[in-house]
């Protein structure tokens, strides 16, 4: 009996270490607020990215948001993100179309933004570490401010 006890109580411990194991260490949540909209139409898209190299490339992005715009702002959340540096672009497709929409010469036909409030300029790419967010192990808030040329 002692032995089919101890059976069973090696059975369960190993179970329970192997539960445990596939938990992140640390899982954070990346609150995202967009604000300054200019309509609540159609929906805000957020990419969110981890390697400077390909930041704002689709090719890059390791998680989107797809929200959908109230009072002008737009709310969602990343969650269970290793702790470290991130950074996100975000457009508002105001039509739906799932396009960030551009006109003559490539001029944005629609709002966009990056986080830690970083410009771009015409002179080339965004650096990441212009909109890098650290997020720490208790998670964070980012607003990102759209705005329309």
């Amino acid at each position: 009996m002692v032995k089919a006890l101890a059976a069973v109580a090696r059975s369960v411990l190993v179970s329970a270490l192997a539960v445990l194991s596939s938990v992140p260490a640390a899982a954070a949540d990346l609150v995202v607020e967009v604000v300054d909209l200019r309509s609540d139409g159609g929906e805000v898209r957020v990419g969110l990215f981890d390697v400077p190299a390909t930041f704002a490339t689709d090719d890059g992005k390791i998680g989107e948001l797809i929200l959908k715009p109230e009072g002008r702002t737009a709310r969602g959340v990343f969650s269970n993100l290793a702790p470290r540096v991130y950074a996100m672009a975000s457009y508002h497709d105001e039509n739906g179309n799932r396009s960030f929409d551009r006109g003559f010469l490539g001029w944005p036909l629609e709002g966009f933004a990056f986080s830690n409030g970083a410009t771009t300029t015409i002179f080339g790419p965004l650096p990441f570490e212009r909109a890098a967010v650290t997020v720490p192990a208790n998670g964070t808030v980012a607003v990102i401010r759209m705005v329309y040329w």
